[in-house]
């Protein structure tokens, strides 16, 4: 048993396993993930075949952190499609970080079965929420952390120091989130061994050579985004605390996740395992600690960036111990080992079962939609955004899969937000802003521009026709409706 869990190649089979729940859904069950394929399919269409009917409102706004992510699935949609171009690059972000977390925790001294408990780490927060290239970059802290032992143990140099300076600057066009974590914990790990104050500025050289492209993005977007310049929303409380575990192992109910991030925290002291006592051995889990209680919920314009990051924590905190002087017996390690192997395969279980009650919540979607023309322009109205199986609200943009895969245009639309690729020209212009989404009750024909709309996609358990033919002054019609699902579109007359 221990030889196959300690097996390289059955683990690196297990890591793809992490792509079968998004693989079997129609959809990824994840909240924001139609407004990325809506830009990706769009910024594809205006840079390659310049015949998408909405491109004249639209500019392109090169200059972005988030390039890698929406790189890769534009590239991998020619020859398979948006659809199954975001899932290939989502089922390789998951299988990649479960790779890269294991192989860092392991070299730090975990116990190589100790592993497979990561197959749940994939399916937390960022992934139900639906960040994609948050998805995308966050392999990379843990590559980055390797890679920095060995600058760090150089002699010194031209050659370490650019290669440095190349990863930051590629984590930088990954997310910008993920480069500012790895970059902390870069200086701190820096000051050891210390040998003055001018020689640990000297070695934080590279590190600092990603703050002129940061500083540029951040003061192009102060100049010409409000919503960059908000007030910080900082939320810090003893909320935070009762997160803290379910995040920490990415489970999908609070209580579950509670107790497993309780026996996950305590296993490494009941196994006997030696604590690390050099200090720099806990800095990348104090970081990680630090960003989970202290950093701010709202910073930018960019809601909930410190939770995005709990999945980060469990082999950060494994990695803090060592072999332990008396170790566990052979029978008590296979226990344990076997224990954390059927944990996360039976945590993947439970994830994929969460996939199939998905599809049979949108297959009233995929019914209805068939009914919608191409190129059309579409208004979401989500009076129930939620699903069974996610505490995100996923169906909240869900209609922008009909301009990812139709070619037409989806409000509310994330165009609206400052850092995208693509953002409307006219930011002030009549339509549906930001906020609307949450509040689809308050939908107005005038001042919400109504008549520019095709169709409106109702996600309501209640019956919606008398409601929109309110709203609309009878503008709006029934065209199809099926299991929550309600698509209407312009009456003949208009």
């Amino acid at each position: 048993m221990m030889q196959l869990l300690r097996n390289p190649w059955l683990f690196g089979l297990a890591c793809l396993l992490c792509g079968l729940p998004v693989m079997i859904a129609s959809y990824p069950p994840m909240a924001d993930m139609p407004q990325h394929a809506a830009q990706i399919a769009a910024l594809k269409a205006m840079l390659f075949s310049h015949d998408w009917r909405y491109e004249s409102l639209f500019s392109l706004q090169a200059f972005t952190p988030y390039w890698l992510g929406y790189g890769l699935v534009m590239a991998l949609s020619v020859p398979l499609g948006i659809l199954l171009a975001i899932k290939g690059v989502v089922v390789a972000a998951q299988a990649f970080f479960v790779w890269a977390a294991a192989r860092y925790a392991v070299r730090a001294g975990m116990q190589p079965a100790w592993r497979w408990a990561f197959l749940m780490l994939p399916f937390g927060f960022a992934f139900q929420w639906g960040f994609l290239n948050f998805l995308v970059a966050a392999p990379l802290v843990f590559l980055f952390l390797g890679w920095l032992r060995t600058w760090r143990e150089s002699p010194g140099g031209l050659k370490p120091a650019l290669q440095m300076v190349a990863v930051l600057h590629l984590l930088f066009f990954a997310h910008l989130l993920v480069t500012a974590f790895v970059c902390i914990i870069a200086v701190l790990l820096l000051a050891h061994p210390w040998q003055g104050l001018l020689r640990w500025l000297r070695r934080c050289l590279p590190v600092f050579s990603i703050l002129p492209i940061t500083l540029a993005w951040m003061g192009v977007g102060m100049a010409s985004a409000p919503a960059a310049r908000a007030p910080i929303g900082w939320e810090i409380g003893l909320h935070r605390l009762v997160e803290f575990l379910p995040g920490l192992v990415s489970a999908p109910d609070p209580t579950v996740g509670a107790l497993l991030g309780f026996l996950l925290l305590a296993l490494p002291w009941a196994a006997g395992f030696s604590v690390k006592k050099h200090w720099t051995a806990w800095v990348p889990f104090g970081v990680y600690l630090f960003f989970m209680m202290f950093v701010p919920h709202f910073l930018g314009g960019n809601y909930y960036t410190y939770q995005r990051f709990g999945f980060l924590g469990l082999p950060l905190y494994w990695a803090c111990f060592e072999e332990p002087a008396s170790r566990l017996d052979a029978r008590g390690q296979r226990w344990v080992a076997a224990g954390l192997a059927a944990l996360g395969l039976l945590m993947l279980g439970w994830q994929t079962f969460r996939a199939e009650v998905f599809n049979r919540e949108v297959a009233g979607y995929q019914a209805v939609m068939t009914r919608a023309e191409p190129g059309r322009r579409i208004l979401m109205l989500a009076a129930d955004p939620y699903s069974r199986v996610s505490a995100a609200p996923v169906m909240l943009h869900f209609s922008s899969w009909y301009q990812a895969e139709q070619g037409g245009l989806s409000e509310f639309n994330f165009a609206r937000f400052w850092g995208m690729p693509l953002q409307y020209k006219d930011s002030q212009g009549p339509g549906i802003y930001a906020g609307f989404e949450w509040a689809p009750g308050s939908f107005d024909w005038d001042a919400n521009a109504g008549s520019s709309f095709d169709y409106l996609l109702v996600r309501s358990s209640d019956d919606a026709r008398e409601w929109v033919r309110g709203k609309t002054d009878g503008r709006m019609v029934p065209i199809a409706g099926r299991g929550g699902w309600q698509l209407f579109g312009k009456a003949a007359h208009e």
